[in-house]
């Protein structure tokens, strides 16, 4: 029987792209606050050594939303890779564990323009509500949606939209 041909991603140069990844058999890992911490962590930190602009998030228990934009050398593929990655090596750490954190591959989606990009801040924000997580979104503390609409200090910062 042929093998299958690897598809490699399509990566366009100075675009966002609306990412989803889900933990592995759809785990809920993400419903200890210091888990979710640790994941933010990972990707602000990251954000330094690979040079890569966020501009919402959300975690959610078992799956993360987030837009992100590579700036640098690196593609989407490679940063995605070492945050998960790096997460799951500290996640592992922290349970006393090994094995599979997230599911191998992650979805993507490019953002061609500032009304999808708009589009899809909503649907990150509006997650916790569509999966009853809060009864609003001030409630919910790991998202975005703090960074838009309290003053309230994240440990992931996002970027300006407009830089």
């Amino acid at each position: 029987m042929p093998e299958k041909p690897v598809i490699k991603r399509y990566f366009e140069p100075g675009l966002a792209y609306f990412v989803t990844s889900v933990t592995y058999k759809r785990k809920p890992i993400f419903t200890i606050a210091k888990v979710n911490d640790i994941f933010l962590l990972t990707v602000e930190y990251l954000k330094l050594a690979l040079d890569y602009k966020i501009f919402a998030y959300c975690v959610m228990p078992d799956h993360i939303h987030i837009i992100i934009q590579p700036c640098g050398e690196y593609d989407l593929s490679y940063i995605m890779k070492m945050i998960k990655g790096g997460f799951a090596r500290r996640y592992n750490k922290l349970n006393v564990s090994g094995g599979a954190v997230w599911q191998r591959k992650f979805y993507e989606e490019t953002i061609r323009n500032e009304a999808m990009l708009f589009s899809k801040i909503e649907y990150i924000h509006n997650n916790p509500l569509k999966a009853n997580l809060a009864s609003c979104l001030e409630n919910f503390s790991y998202s975005s949606y703090q960074n838009f609409f309290t003053s309230e200090r994240q440990i992931l910062n996002i970027d300006n939209l407009w830089d």
